[in-house]
């Protein structure tokens, strides 16, 4: 029924996803005009490049252009921004030995795709890359109890949260109309997540404003 929108979608898919990745951008910059990456956790940029390659591998393997397309240049964003955040680290001996942890990762995945048995290892990969899109999704979770304790949602990335929302569900569609469980499925998951981070940022609206407001006006009374 919609198979005449594949390619429509999948065109989508693949602008969508890059402006997601893109995002990284915004914190690099940070890094840059600060010198330092402060307390910022350099999880989700390794998990992007483990993550970019795994679907960049399913992607060939499936031989689906939009999947290897879009993670092969999300590959080449997160490899950049994750040498960034090395650039700036506070703890720079530790971060490198987090990107030799990635590399090893990497270097096996490549071993067991090229050097196993093809008749199994597209169905791991899937699963593989799956799970990591669900953690992917998920990373802005690890703020719920700070935005529960304060009653503020400053510290939710409410744009990535939107971006994620509309990626997730072209996703979602897309897989749907290729009829692959392994791309429909997390991205079910992950719309479902980025929802409810929506929810959150909701029903604990940022209070920045409504405080600078209040502090001018005792400023003005003193």
């Amino acid at each position: 029924m919609f198979e005449e929108w594949k390619d429509s979608i999948g065109i989508l898919c693949t602008v969508c996803t890059i402006v997601l990745f893109l995002s990284g951008l915004e914190q690099c910059a940070k890094f840059y005009r600060n010198k330092t990456t402060g307390d910022m956790s350099s999880m989700s940029f390794l998990v992007g490049v483990v993550m970019s390659f795994v679907w960049f591998t399913y992607g060939r393997f499936k031989g689906d252009v939009s999947l290897y397309t879009v993670y092969g240049i999300g590959f080449v964003l997160q490899s950049v921004f994750a040498l960034c955040f090395l650039t700036y680290a506070v703890n720079r001996i530790n971060m490198m030995k987090k990107l030799f942890l990635v590399s090893c990762i990497l270097g096996c995945l490549y071993v067991v795709i090229n050097y196993t048995d093809q008749t199994q290892i597209e169905d791991r990969i899937g699963m593989l890359g799956a799970g990591m899109s669900v953690s992917y999704c998920a990373s802005p979770l690890a703020t719920v109890t700070q935005v529960i304790k304060s009653r503020s949602a400053d510290s939710l990335p409410i744009s990535q949260i939107l971006m994620t929302i509309i990626v997730t569900a072209l996703w979602l569609v897309y897989g749907c109309i290729i009829a692959d469980s392994f791309v429909h499925v997390p991205n079910l998951i992950g719309f479902m997540i980025a929802v409810f981070q929506l929810g959150l940022f909701m029903n604990y609206p940022k209070i920045v404003v409504g405080l600078e407001i209040e502090e001018a006006s005792e400023v003005i009374w003193l």
